[in-house]
């Protein structure tokens, strides 16, 4: 089989974890020099000043959406692998080992990802730049169960749907 061009889940998942864990230092490190530099810009220039906020607030509010586009594409390739369950046997096996790992690792992950968040130092930048995250990380349990639940009716009525004889 050619895997040439193709991303690994191993790999995937190291991304995310690692833009997860980035996100608020990335977003305190942008915040903080480009709010000190516009200050300093706007004495000389006041367009050049409105530039660079312009900027700054596109590379912050950037984040919150790519980190949720991530999460709902991890959320559709599970649902996806729920619907292929009954073309091969190795669909329910890579569905269990995803759901066994994402059930496992989550709450190691997100005490992580709390620490970071919850630090008072990115604390600021988290709730002015970063809303649908921390929506999604307060409400991680309950939105882990309904995609679970979600996968769990997917295979349900797969399995009922094309074990009924014609």
């Amino acid at each position: 089989m050619n895997n040439r061009g193709q991303i690994g889940v191993v790999a995937m998942v190291g991304v995310v974890i690692a833009i997860l864990f980035l996100a608020p230092i990335l977003l305190k490190i942008v915040t903080e020099t480009t709010g000190k530099f516009a200050t300093a810009l706007n004495s000389t220039d006041s367009g050049a000043a409105e530039a660079v906020t312009g900027i700054a607030t596109t590379y912050t509010n950037l984040w919150d959406w790519t980190l949720i586009i991530i999460f709902g594409l991890n959320v559709i390739l599970l649902l996806i692998s729920a619907f292929f369950i009954d073309t091969h046997p190795a669909f329910i096996l890579v569905f269990i080992m995803l759901s066994f790992f994402l059930l496992a690792f989550a709450p190691n992950i997100l005490e992580a990802v709390d620490k970071i968040y919850d630090d008072a130092y990115y604390a600021g930048a988290v709730h002015d730049y970063l809303p649908a995250m921390d929506f999604l990380r307060t409400n991680f349990g309950a939105i882990l169960l309904a995609v679970l639940v979600l996968a769990g009716i997917i295979m349900y009525g797969k399995f009922k749907y094309f074990s009924t004889p014609s």
